[in-house]
C-alpha cells in the first residue's frame, strides 16, 4: 500500500497549533512542556524538541524515549549546546 501523504501530528498549546512530522515529537513537546522547558518561550520548546528528537533518531540503541527527554530537560542548560553524540554519551554513562 502506498501513502499519497505523509501523516502530520499537531499539539495546541497556549493558543498556537505545532505540527511535527513525527510522532515521537509531540511526545518530546508533550514531555518538555511537563518538565517547564520554554514555558515563556515557546521557541525554546521547539529547540528542546528538535535536540532531542535528533538524539533520539541518530541513536542505535533502544533507547527509551521518555528516559532521555526527561534526561536532557532535567539538564537542558548544560546540554542545550551540545552535539547529539556527546549527550548520548553522557545519558548512557549516567544510565
Amino acid at each position: 500500500m502506498k501513502i499519497l501523504e505523509e501523516p502530520q501530528f499537531t499539539a495546541t498549546y497556549k493558543g498556537t497549533v505545532y505540527s511535527f512530522q513525527y510522532g515521537s515529537e509531540v511526545y518530546i513537546f508533550h514531555t518538555g512542556i511537563y518538565n517547564g522547558i520554554g514555558s515563556r518561550k515557546p521557541e525554546i520548546l521547539l529547540e528542546y524538541v528538535a535536540l532531542v528528537h535528533e538524539c533520539y533518531m541518530s541513536d542505535s540503541n533502544r533507547t527509551n524515549l521518555g528516559d532521555l527527554a526527561d534526561y536532557v530537560a532535567e539538564r537542558w542548560k548544560t546540554l542545550r549546546n551540545k552535539g547529539r553524540y556527546e549527550i548520548l554519551e553522557k545519558y548512557y554513562m549516567e544510565a
